[in-house]
């Protein structure tokens, strides 16, 4: 909950908040929802494929370029 805060943080800071954060790890479920809540993206928890993570950010990549256009 403290790093993803401060990253978010620094990016409002410097007017970078069209960066997309994701992250994962073991991350308590009832922490996921309030993360998402503050402005991450996906949360990754253990056991997630690297396949599945890097489809994701494909997905997601995609979806920012079409939306700039």
């Amino acid at each position: 909950m403290t790093l993803f805060a401060r990253v978010l943080e620094i990016l409002r800071e410097r007017g970078a908040e069209d960066m997309t954060v994701f992250g994962g790890g073991t991350i308590p479920e009832h922490d996921i929802a309030e993360l998402t809540q503050m402005g991450v993206a996906r949360i990754f928890t253990p056991g997630a494929s690297t396949h599945a993570i890097v489809d994701w950010v494909q997905s997601d990549l995609a979806s920012a370029a079409s939306s700039r256009t």
